[in-house]
């Protein structure tokens, strides 16, 4: 039945973008603009709520670093070669490095909250904004290397380099924070602002993509394909923390051990 159910998901989804690949063809150029601002904004945002709820807390428990860094090497990517595109695609660009430069401020409270650094609190701020800072000209001297390298490669290894490898780790990048859940048997530390972000921002970059009224429905799928990548990974995520929120709690209420092990087994699979 898990295997049905993740078929059925699959061909809602390819239905859904369908649809919405038709529907875009007919956008009124206002609509497209609309579009384009919510995608360039929800990604401004999506890692805020997590940057916030790691600032009030003092600490980066339950977030995954490894996912924080596997997105920002995956944004730094595709910000080239969106960049390095042909029709060059400045607002998707634009969205995603922002995204990066807020993942390098999440890896830079890593740092500053880590366990040894509580009694130096006043100086986490300033820990904060240096390596943030510094993450930013690091992650814009890689994307202008990158863009420079896309323009001199040939399309299919820009392609491949620029868009399949970037998705394959936002998709990957989700597998830590998985773990995280797993191992900790919680999803505390982890804020769900940035999936509903995430996949807000990713629904309109989709439609800004397809919105052109000479698109090719194929050239715009493997544009698509890192937001596509991290919608499917979100909705794995998300049932992930259900099953744990629901199975592991009552578990541990029950007082049922076992009963907890087993939801968790099969939680991991």
């Amino acid at each position: 039945s898990f295997g049905a159910s993740q078929f059925g998901g699959s061909v809602f989804l390819w239905v859904l973008f369908a649809f919405v690949g038709q529907m875009s063809k007919a956008m009124p150029e206002w609509l497209v603009l609309i579009l384009s601002i919510t995608g360039i904004v929800c990604f401004m945002m999506m890692m805020v709520p997590q940057i916030f709820k790691n600032w009030r807390s003092q600490s980066t428990d339950g977030m995954s670093l490894a996912l924080i860094v596997t997105w920002h090497v995956a944004a730094v990517l595709t910000t080239a070669y969106f960049a390095a595109a042909p029709n060059i695609s400045v607002l998707v660009a634009l969205s995603i490095f922002v995204f990066a430069v807020c993942c390098g401020v999440c890896e830079s409270q890593v740092l500053a909250y880590r366990p040894s650094r509580k009694h130096e609190k006043n100086n986490s701020c300033c820990v904060v904004l240096g390596v943030s800072t510094l993450l930013l000209a690091v992650s814009a001297a890689v994307a202008g290397a990158l863009f420079a390298a896309f323009r001199a490669m040939p399309a299919d290894a820009t392609y491949v380099v620029g868009n399949v490898l970037p998705s394959i780790f936002f998709s990957l990048g989700f597998l830590p924070q998985m773990y995280e859940f797993i191992s900790r048997r919680s999803v505390q530390g982890y804020s769900f602002g940035v999936t509903v972000g995430d996949l807000v921002g990713c629904s309109a970059n989709i439609a800004v993509i397809f919105a052109p009224a000479d698109v090719h429905a194929q050239e715009a799928l493997k544009e698509s394909a890192p937001f596509l990548a991290i919608i499917a990974m979100h909705i794995v995520l998300l049932a992930l923390a259900v099953l744990i929120k629901c199975c592991c709690s009552a578990g541990g209420d029950t007082g049922s051990s076992k009963t907890v092990e087993v939801a968790c087994a099969v939680a991991e699979c």
